[in-house]
Protein backbone atom coordinates (compact mmCIF):
# COMPACT_ATOMS: atom_id res chain seq x y z
CA UNK A 1 0.00 0.00 0.00
CA UNK A 2 3.08 2.24 0.58
CA UNK A 3 4.37 1.75 -2.35
CA UNK A 4 0.87 2.49 -4.08
CA UNK A 5 1.28 6.13 -2.79
CA UNK A 6 4.49 6.84 -3.64
CA UNK A 7 3.67 5.58 -7.42
CA UNK A 8 1.19 8.15 -7.48
CA UNK A 9 2.83 11.10 -5.63
CA UNK A 10 5.44 10.67 -8.84
CA UNK A 11 3.00 10.85 -11.27
CA UNK A 12 0.86 13.63 -9.45
CA UNK A 13 4.48 15.37 -9.26
CA UNK A 14 5.11 14.52 -12.77
CA UNK A 15 1.35 15.75 -14.11
CA UNK A 16 2.52 19.08 -12.51
CA UNK A 17 5.30 19.27 -13.57
CA UNK A 18 4.31 18.90 -17.48
CA UNK A 19 1.28 21.82 -16.40
CA UNK A 20 3.64 23.97 -15.57
CA UNK A 21 5.80 23.45 -18.80
CA UNK A 22 3.34 23.21 -20.96
CA UNK A 23 1.88 26.76 -19.56
CA UNK A 24 5.42 27.92 -19.78
CA UNK A 25 5.37 26.99 -23.34
CA UNK A 26 2.30 28.59 -23.86
CA UNK A 27 2.69 31.86 -22.04
CA UNK A 28 6.45 32.13 -23.20
CA UNK A 29 6.05 33.91 -26.27
CA UNK A 30 3.11 36.64 -25.10
CA UNK A 31 5.88 37.24 -22.04
CA UNK A 32 8.49 37.84 -24.78
CA UNK A 33 6.46 40.06 -26.28
CA UNK A 34 5.28 42.34 -23.35
CA UNK A 35 9.00 42.39 -22.27
CA UNK A 36 9.69 43.59 -26.06
CA UNK A 37 7.76 46.89 -25.61
CA UNK A 38 8.52 47.27 -21.80
CA UNK A 39 12.12 47.95 -22.82
CA UNK A 40 11.79 49.99 -26.04
CA UNK A 41 9.58 52.14 -23.12
CA UNK A 42 12.45 52.07 -21.11
CA UNK A 43 14.94 52.83 -23.67
CA UNK A 44 17.05 49.61 -23.66
CA UNK A 45 17.33 48.78 -26.60
CA UNK A 46 19.74 45.24 -26.55
CA UNK A 47 16.82 43.99 -24.07
CA UNK A 48 14.64 45.16 -26.02
CA UNK A 49 16.20 43.02 -29.27
CA UNK A 50 16.94 40.18 -27.25
CA UNK A 51 12.87 39.85 -26.25
CA UNK A 52 12.32 40.29 -29.64
CA UNK A 53 14.82 37.48 -31.20
CA UNK A 54 13.18 34.90 -28.70
CA UNK A 55 9.91 35.58 -30.80
CA UNK A 56 9.02 33.39 -33.69
CA UNK A 57 8.38 35.16 -37.21
CA UNK A 58 4.34 35.19 -36.39
CA UNK A 59 5.78 36.70 -32.81
CA UNK A 60 7.98 39.05 -34.73
CA UNK A 61 5.33 40.38 -37.02
CA UNK A 62 3.16 40.76 -34.19
CA UNK A 63 5.04 43.30 -32.70
CA UNK A 64 6.03 45.07 -35.95
CA UNK A 65 2.62 45.19 -36.25
CA UNK A 66 2.21 47.32 -32.47
CA UNK A 67 5.55 49.50 -33.19
CA UNK A 68 3.75 52.03 -34.92
CA UNK A 69 1.21 53.01 -33.03
CA UNK A 70 3.64 52.34 -29.82
CA UNK A 71 5.77 54.83 -31.36
CA UNK A 72 2.92 57.26 -31.71
CA UNK A 73 1.97 57.08 -27.72
CA UNK A 74 5.34 57.66 -26.47
CA UNK A 75 5.53 60.93 -28.64
CA UNK A 76 2.42 61.95 -26.94
CA UNK A 77 3.56 61.31 -24.07
CA UNK A 78 7.08 63.54 -24.63
CA UNK A 79 4.36 66.21 -26.10
CA UNK A 80 2.83 66.27 -22.77
CA UNK A 81 6.01 66.57 -21.18
CA UNK A 82 5.56 62.91 -19.16
CA UNK A 83 8.58 61.72 -21.30
CA UNK A 84 11.35 63.77 -21.49
CA UNK A 85 13.65 64.32 -24.66
CA UNK A 86 16.23 62.04 -24.15
CA UNK A 87 14.26 59.48 -22.95
CA UNK A 88 11.84 59.54 -25.98
CA UNK A 89 14.63 59.27 -28.39
CA UNK A 90 16.09 56.29 -26.75
CA UNK A 91 12.74 54.61 -26.89
CA UNK A 92 12.74 55.48 -30.62
CA UNK A 93 16.43 54.04 -31.03
CA UNK A 94 15.18 50.84 -29.57
CA UNK A 95 12.70 50.79 -32.01
CA UNK A 96 15.30 51.11 -34.68
CA UNK A 97 17.24 48.46 -33.58
CA UNK A 98 14.02 45.93 -34.02
CA UNK A 99 12.77 47.13 -37.51
CA UNK A 100 14.85 46.68 -39.65
CA UNK A 101 13.53 49.14 -42.32
CA UNK A 102 14.40 51.98 -39.58
CA UNK A 103 11.30 53.50 -41.42
CA UNK A 104 8.53 53.02 -38.39
CA UNK A 105 10.36 55.42 -36.14
CA UNK A 106 12.01 57.64 -38.61
CA UNK A 107 9.12 60.33 -39.07
CA UNK A 108 8.84 59.73 -34.91
CA UNK A 109 12.44 61.02 -34.71
CA UNK A 110 12.30 63.81 -36.98
CA UNK A 111 9.53 65.41 -35.34
CA UNK A 112 10.66 65.25 -31.45
CA UNK A 113 13.71 66.22 -32.71
CA UNK A 114 11.98 69.03 -34.38
CA UNK A 115 10.04 69.95 -31.43
CA UNK A 116 13.39 69.81 -29.04
CA UNK A 117 15.31 72.32 -31.29
CA UNK A 118 12.44 74.58 -31.44
CA UNK A 119 11.73 74.39 -27.78
CA UNK A 120 15.89 74.67 -27.38
CA UNK A 121 16.37 77.52 -29.15
CA UNK A 122 12.94 79.14 -27.67
CA UNK A 123 15.12 78.68 -24.39
CA UNK A 124 18.03 81.05 -25.71
CA UNK A 125 14.69 83.41 -26.97
CA UNK A 126 14.10 83.36 -23.41
CA UNK A 127 17.95 83.83 -22.03
CA UNK A 128 18.49 87.07 -24.14
CA UNK A 129 15.37 88.48 -23.15
CA UNK A 130 15.88 88.08 -19.82
CA UNK A 131 19.52 88.91 -19.95
CA UNK A 132 20.76 85.79 -18.96
CA UNK A 133 23.96 85.44 -19.97
CA UNK A 134 24.79 81.66 -17.65
CA UNK A 135 21.59 79.95 -18.89
CA UNK A 136 22.44 80.58 -22.43
CA UNK A 137 25.80 79.19 -21.69
CA UNK A 138 24.64 76.33 -20.50
CA UNK A 139 22.19 75.52 -23.22
CA UNK A 140 24.83 75.22 -26.16
CA UNK A 141 25.81 71.37 -25.53
CA UNK A 142 22.16 70.48 -24.96
CA UNK A 143 21.12 72.43 -28.77
CA UNK A 144 24.45 70.05 -29.67
CA UNK A 145 23.06 67.17 -28.80
CA UNK A 146 19.67 67.69 -30.87
CA UNK A 147 21.48 68.78 -33.75
CA UNK A 148 22.82 65.44 -34.40
CA UNK A 149 19.33 64.13 -35.12
CA UNK A 150 18.32 67.02 -37.40
CA UNK A 151 20.03 67.94 -41.29
CA UNK A 152 21.35 71.68 -42.19
CA UNK A 153 17.98 72.17 -44.19
CA UNK A 154 15.48 70.97 -42.00
CA UNK A 155 17.08 73.00 -39.09
CA UNK A 156 17.07 75.89 -41.38
CA UNK A 157 13.41 75.39 -42.22
CA UNK A 158 12.60 75.31 -38.40
CA UNK A 159 14.33 78.59 -37.42
CA UNK A 160 12.68 80.29 -40.43
CA UNK A 161 9.17 79.01 -38.92
CA UNK A 162 9.98 80.26 -35.35
CA UNK A 163 10.87 83.96 -37.17
CA UNK A 164 7.22 83.16 -39.02
CA UNK A 165 5.66 82.78 -35.73
CA UNK A 166 7.28 85.33 -33.89
CA UNK A 167 7.06 87.75 -36.27
CA UNK A 168 2.80 86.86 -36.78
CA UNK A 169 3.12 87.64 -33.35
CA UNK A 170 4.35 90.71 -33.53
CA UNK A 171 2.16 92.41 -36.44
CA UNK A 172 -0.80 91.15 -34.05
CA UNK A 173 0.40 93.37 -31.29
CA UNK A 174 0.87 90.27 -29.20
CA UNK A 175 4.69 90.30 -29.23
CA UNK A 176 6.98 93.83 -28.28
CA UNK A 177 9.68 94.62 -31.07
CA UNK A 178 12.46 94.13 -29.25
CA UNK A 179 10.94 90.29 -28.28
CA UNK A 180 11.15 89.92 -32.06
CA UNK A 181 14.49 91.59 -32.47
CA UNK A 182 16.03 88.63 -29.45
CA UNK A 183 14.55 85.76 -31.81
CA UNK A 184 16.11 87.19 -34.64
CA UNK A 185 19.43 87.19 -33.26
CA UNK A 186 19.37 83.56 -32.11
CA UNK A 187 18.35 82.75 -35.43
CA UNK A 188 21.43 84.38 -36.68
CA UNK A 189 23.50 83.54 -34.39
CA UNK A 190 22.83 79.25 -34.97
CA UNK A 191 21.91 79.98 -38.98
CA UNK A 192 24.47 79.77 -42.07
CA UNK A 193 22.34 80.23 -44.95
CA UNK A 194 18.94 80.91 -45.98
CA UNK A 195 17.46 81.49 -42.23
CA UNK A 196 20.24 83.94 -41.65
CA UNK A 197 19.53 85.94 -44.53
CA UNK A 198 15.74 85.44 -43.54
CA UNK A 199 16.49 86.88 -40.02
CA UNK A 200 17.87 89.66 -41.21
CA UNK A 201 14.57 90.60 -43.91
CA UNK A 202 12.63 90.18 -40.52
CA UNK A 203 14.48 92.56 -38.66
CA UNK A 204 14.68 94.87 -41.10
CA UNK A 205 10.64 94.62 -41.80
CA UNK A 206 9.90 95.22 -37.62
CA UNK A 207 11.71 98.33 -38.26
CA UNK A 208 9.53 99.52 -41.08
CA UNK A 209 6.43 98.49 -39.51
CA UNK A 210 7.66 99.96 -36.35
CA UNK A 211 7.59 103.13 -38.44
CA UNK A 212 4.35 102.89 -40.55
CA UNK A 213 2.73 102.44 -37.29
CA UNK A 214 3.97 105.84 -35.87
CA UNK A 215 2.66 107.08 -39.20
CA UNK A 216 -0.69 106.01 -38.90
CA UNK A 217 -0.54 107.43 -35.31
CA UNK A 218 0.70 111.08 -36.99
CA UNK A 219 -2.47 110.63 -39.67
CA UNK A 220 -4.66 110.82 -37.07
CA UNK A 221 -3.31 113.99 -35.75
CA UNK A 222 -3.63 115.09 -39.39
CA UNK A 223 -7.28 114.22 -39.43
CA UNK A 224 -8.09 116.26 -36.64
CA UNK A 225 -6.31 119.30 -38.02
CA UNK A 226 -7.92 118.77 -41.50
CA UNK A 227 -4.79 118.36 -43.73
CA UNK A 228 -6.37 115.95 -46.28
CA UNK A 229 -3.88 115.99 -48.36
CA UNK A 230 -1.41 115.27 -46.31
CA UNK A 231 -2.36 112.10 -45.15
CA UNK A 232 -3.56 111.76 -48.82
CA UNK A 233 0.46 112.15 -49.56
CA UNK A 234 1.54 109.78 -46.91
CA UNK A 235 -1.24 106.83 -47.73
CA UNK A 236 0.18 106.83 -51.24
CA UNK A 237 3.51 106.15 -50.52
CA UNK A 238 3.48 104.01 -47.59
CA UNK A 239 4.05 100.27 -48.31
CA UNK A 240 2.34 97.78 -45.50
CA UNK A 241 3.65 94.35 -44.74
CA UNK A 242 1.56 91.52 -46.64
CA UNK A 243 0.70 89.54 -43.65
CA UNK A 244 -0.33 93.00 -41.86
CA UNK A 245 -3.89 92.65 -42.53
CA UNK A 246 -5.51 94.81 -40.48
CA UNK A 247 -2.68 97.84 -40.94
CA UNK A 248 -3.61 97.53 -44.54
CA UNK A 249 -6.98 98.35 -43.92
CA UNK A 250 -6.17 100.90 -41.15
CA UNK A 251 -4.78 103.25 -43.55
CA UNK A 252 -7.12 102.02 -46.31
CA UNK A 253 -9.86 103.39 -43.78
CA UNK A 254 -8.00 106.24 -43.68
CA UNK A 255 -7.23 107.17 -46.88
CA UNK A 256 -10.61 106.66 -48.05
CA UNK A 257 -11.96 108.80 -45.46
CA UNK A 258 -9.41 111.95 -45.96
CA UNK A 259 -10.11 111.63 -49.64
CA UNK A 260 -13.52 112.31 -48.86
CA UNK A 261 -13.70 114.18 -46.30
CA UNK A 262 -11.16 116.85 -48.18
CA UNK A 263 -13.55 117.28 -51.43
CA UNK A 264 -16.22 119.20 -49.23
CA UNK A 265 -13.45 120.51 -47.25
CA UNK A 266 -11.03 121.94 -49.64
CA UNK A 267 -13.99 123.00 -51.52
CA UNK A 268 -15.22 125.45 -49.01
CA UNK A 269 -11.99 126.53 -48.32
CA UNK A 270 -11.48 127.90 -51.91
CA UNK A 271 -14.63 129.98 -51.85
CA UNK A 272 -13.62 131.46 -48.38
CA UNK A 273 -10.28 132.49 -49.90
CA UNK A 274 -11.86 133.72 -53.09
CA UNK A 275 -14.63 135.57 -50.97
CA UNK A 276 -11.58 136.99 -49.16
CA UNK A 277 -9.42 137.90 -52.11
CA UNK A 278 -6.50 135.93 -51.22
CA UNK A 279 -5.96 135.10 -54.92
CA UNK A 280 -2.49 133.56 -54.44
CA UNK A 281 -3.54 131.57 -51.80
CA UNK A 282 -6.64 130.53 -53.44
CA UNK A 283 -4.82 129.62 -57.15
CA UNK A 284 -2.45 127.67 -54.97
CA UNK A 285 -5.52 125.83 -53.57
CA UNK A 286 -7.31 125.11 -56.67
CA UNK A 287 -4.30 123.83 -58.45
CA UNK A 288 -3.81 121.49 -55.28
CA UNK A 289 -7.50 120.32 -55.92
CA UNK A 290 -7.25 119.91 -59.48
CA UNK A 291 -4.17 117.36 -58.87
CA UNK A 292 -5.09 115.71 -56.33
CA UNK A 293 -9.47 115.57 -57.13
CA UNK A 294 -9.25 116.42 -61.43
CA UNK A 295 -12.75 117.00 -62.03
CA UNK A 296 -14.25 114.93 -58.90
CA UNK A 297 -14.61 118.67 -57.54
CA UNK A 298 -16.03 121.45 -59.41
CA UNK A 299 -13.39 124.28 -59.11
CA UNK A 300 -14.55 126.49 -62.39
CA UNK A 301 -16.66 128.74 -60.36
CA UNK A 302 -13.79 129.63 -57.94
CA UNK A 303 -11.36 129.98 -61.52
CA UNK A 304 -13.34 132.37 -63.17
CA UNK A 305 -13.54 134.47 -60.26
CA UNK A 306 -9.50 134.15 -60.39
CA UNK A 307 -8.85 134.05 -63.85
CA UNK A 308 -8.45 137.29 -65.64
CA UNK A 309 -9.81 137.19 -69.47
CA UNK A 310 -6.40 137.34 -70.74
CA UNK A 311 -5.39 134.58 -68.42
CA UNK A 312 -7.84 132.44 -69.75
CA UNK A 313 -7.21 133.09 -73.42
CA UNK A 314 -2.96 132.17 -72.32
CA UNK A 315 -4.36 129.38 -70.53
CA UNK A 316 -6.77 127.68 -73.32
CA UNK A 317 -3.97 128.05 -75.74
CA UNK A 318 -1.46 126.15 -73.80
CA UNK A 319 -3.67 123.51 -72.52
CA UNK A 320 -3.97 122.83 -76.71
CA UNK A 321 -0.51 123.70 -77.52
CA UNK A 322 1.77 121.24 -79.05
CA UNK A 323 5.34 121.92 -78.71
CA UNK A 324 6.49 119.13 -80.91
CA UNK A 325 4.92 120.45 -84.07
CA UNK A 326 6.66 123.67 -83.61
CA UNK A 327 9.17 124.63 -86.50
CA UNK A 328 11.89 125.44 -83.58
CA UNK A 329 12.37 123.94 -80.25
CA UNK A 330 9.93 125.02 -78.07
CA UNK A 331 10.28 124.45 -73.79
CA UNK A 332 9.93 127.25 -72.13
CA UNK A 333 7.46 130.36 -71.83
CA UNK A 334 7.48 133.91 -70.60
CA UNK A 335 5.28 136.50 -69.91
CA UNK A 336 5.82 140.57 -70.72
CA UNK A 337 4.14 143.44 -70.74
CA UNK A 338 5.68 145.62 -73.46
CA UNK A 339 3.42 148.21 -73.91
CA UNK A 340 2.54 148.61 -70.17
CA UNK A 341 -1.14 147.89 -70.59
CA UNK A 342 -1.60 145.16 -67.99
CA UNK A 343 -1.51 142.56 -70.58
CA UNK A 344 1.80 141.07 -71.11
CA UNK A 345 2.98 139.31 -74.48
CA UNK A 346 3.93 135.73 -74.63
CA UNK A 347 7.53 134.12 -75.63
CA UNK A 348 7.67 130.72 -75.96
CA UNK A 349 11.34 129.77 -76.90
CA UNK A 350 14.17 126.81 -76.54
CA UNK A 351 15.75 127.79 -72.73
CA UNK A 352 18.74 126.44 -74.36
CA UNK A 353 19.37 129.27 -76.08
CA UNK A 354 19.08 131.67 -73.22
CA UNK A 355 23.23 132.46 -72.78
CA UNK A 356 23.35 133.60 -76.92
CA UNK A 357 23.44 136.97 -77.73
CA UNK A 358 19.80 136.75 -79.05
CA UNK A 359 16.91 134.29 -78.89
CA UNK A 360 14.57 133.04 -81.55
CA UNK A 361 10.98 133.51 -79.86
CA UNK A 362 7.48 132.79 -81.09
CA UNK A 363 5.32 135.75 -79.82
CA UNK A 364 1.88 135.79 -78.62
CA UNK A 365 -0.48 138.53 -77.37
CA UNK A 366 -4.20 139.25 -76.49
CA UNK A 367 -6.77 140.01 -79.09
CA UNK A 368 -10.11 140.16 -78.43
CA UNK A 369 -9.97 137.93 -75.75
CA UNK A 370 -7.95 135.33 -77.86
CA UNK A 371 -4.04 134.07 -78.15
CA UNK A 372 -2.44 135.78 -81.25
CA UNK A 373 0.35 134.59 -83.04
CA UNK A 374 2.45 137.91 -83.60
CA UNK A 375 5.37 136.07 -85.07
CA UNK A 376 9.06 134.31 -84.97
CA UNK A 377 11.19 137.12 -83.86
CA UNK A 378 15.18 136.91 -82.87
CA UNK A 379 14.56 138.96 -79.80
CA UNK A 380 18.31 140.77 -78.74
CA UNK A 381 16.32 142.84 -75.81
CA UNK A 382 12.76 143.50 -74.41
CA UNK A 383 11.81 147.21 -74.19
CA UNK A 384 9.70 148.92 -71.22
CA UNK A 385 8.69 151.38 -73.47
CA UNK A 386 6.54 149.48 -76.42
CA UNK A 387 9.72 148.11 -78.31
CA UNK A 388 11.85 145.23 -78.72
CA UNK A 389 15.28 145.27 -80.06
CA UNK A 390 15.70 142.09 -82.46
CA UNK A 391 17.87 140.75 -85.12
CA UNK A 392 16.57 142.71 -88.57
CA UNK A 393 14.60 140.46 -91.25
CA UNK A 394 17.21 140.75 -93.69
CA UNK A 395 19.46 139.06 -91.68
CA UNK A 396 22.65 139.60 -89.17
CA UNK A 397 26.40 139.96 -89.81
CA UNK A 398 28.99 140.84 -87.22
CA UNK A 399 27.11 143.44 -85.44
CA UNK A 400 23.17 143.78 -86.25
CA UNK A 401 19.72 145.13 -84.30
CA UNK A 402 16.63 146.02 -85.43
CA UNK A 403 14.03 148.65 -83.76
CA UNK A 404 10.65 146.53 -83.54
CA UNK A 405 7.78 148.53 -82.45
CA UNK A 406 4.53 147.61 -80.79
CA UNK A 407 1.30 149.39 -80.53
CA UNK A 408 -0.87 146.81 -79.13
CA UNK A 409 -2.13 144.51 -82.09
CA UNK A 410 0.95 143.44 -84.09
CA UNK A 411 5.25 144.37 -84.27
CA UNK A 412 6.48 146.38 -86.60
CA UNK A 413 10.36 146.34 -87.75
CA UNK A 414 11.42 149.55 -87.94
CA UNK A 415 15.02 151.21 -88.64
CA UNK A 416 17.99 148.69 -88.39
CA UNK A 417 21.51 148.82 -88.56
CA UNK A 418 24.34 146.42 -88.78
CA UNK A 419 28.31 145.60 -89.49
CA UNK A 420 29.35 143.25 -92.07
CA UNK A 421 32.96 142.93 -92.14
CA UNK A 422 34.33 146.49 -92.54
CA UNK A 423 31.08 148.13 -94.06
CA UNK A 424 27.93 149.58 -92.12
CA UNK A 425 24.44 149.33 -93.43
CA UNK A 426 21.39 151.61 -92.22
CA UNK A 427 17.86 149.94 -93.60
CA UNK A 428 20.00 148.48 -96.38
CA UNK A 429 21.83 151.51 -97.25
CA UNK A 430 25.66 151.55 -96.91
CA UNK A 431 26.55 154.43 -94.16
CA UNK A 432 30.16 155.78 -92.57
CA UNK A 433 31.05 154.63 -89.26
CA UNK A 434 29.55 157.19 -87.16
CA UNK A 435 26.34 157.41 -89.18
CA UNK A 436 25.95 153.36 -88.01
CA UNK A 437 27.26 154.30 -84.77
CA UNK A 438 24.90 157.48 -84.18
CA UNK A 439 21.54 154.90 -85.18
CA UNK A 440 23.69 152.02 -83.47
CA UNK A 441 23.28 153.83 -79.98
CA UNK A 442 19.27 155.46 -80.96
CA UNK A 443 18.83 151.51 -81.13
CA UNK A 444 20.01 150.66 -78.29
CA UNK A 445 18.73 153.01 -76.12
CA UNK A 446 15.57 151.75 -76.03
CA UNK A 447 17.10 148.57 -74.50
CA UNK A 448 16.94 149.34 -70.83
CA UNK A 449 18.67 146.60 -69.18
CA UNK A 450 15.89 144.02 -69.38
CA UNK A 451 16.27 140.67 -70.92
CA UNK A 452 14.91 137.34 -71.95
CA UNK A 453 18.51 136.14 -69.73
CA UNK A 454 17.38 137.98 -66.46
CA UNK A 455 13.30 137.08 -66.89
CA UNK A 456 11.19 135.05 -64.65
CA UNK A 457 10.49 132.37 -66.94
CA UNK A 458 8.59 128.58 -66.80
CA UNK A 459 8.70 125.20 -68.28
CA UNK A 460 5.98 124.95 -70.77
CA UNK A 461 4.51 121.80 -68.08
CA UNK A 462 4.72 124.52 -65.18
CA UNK A 463 3.32 126.92 -67.61
CA UNK A 464 -0.71 127.15 -65.97
CA UNK A 465 0.49 127.70 -62.77
CA UNK A 466 2.82 130.61 -64.18
CA UNK A 467 0.04 132.33 -66.08
CA UNK A 468 -2.07 132.13 -62.67
CA UNK A 469 0.52 133.61 -61.16
CA UNK A 470 2.58 136.02 -63.19
CA UNK A 471 3.68 139.20 -61.89
CA UNK A 472 5.05 141.94 -64.19
CA UNK A 473 8.46 142.71 -64.13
Amino acid sequence: MKNGWKRLFIISFILIVLEIVGTAVVMLPFYARHMVFVNIEKGNAAKASGYYEMLNDSGKEKVISYLDDFAATLCEKYIDGKRTYEETMASLDAINEIDKSKQIAAGYIEDVASNEYKSVLLEFYEADITRDANKGYNLKPKLDIVKQRLDTSKRESLMIELLNEKYRSFLNDELPSENLLAMCSVVIDNAYYEAYDYAEVIAKNAESVVMYRNLYVSLQEKLAVNDYFGVINSCKNIVVDEWDTRYRSLFDDTYSSAYENGKTYYSEKLDELVASGDKEKAIELMNRIEAYYGDEVDISGARSKLIESWQQAYLDFMESYDASSASQTVNTVLLYDINDDDVPEMFLFDSADIDMAYIGCEIYNISNNKCKHLGYYYVVNICDDGYLITIPASGGGDEAYALTSYDGEKLTEGEDCKKIGESYYVNGQEVSDADYLSVRTGILAHASAYTLKNSKSSDIADAMEYIMFFENK
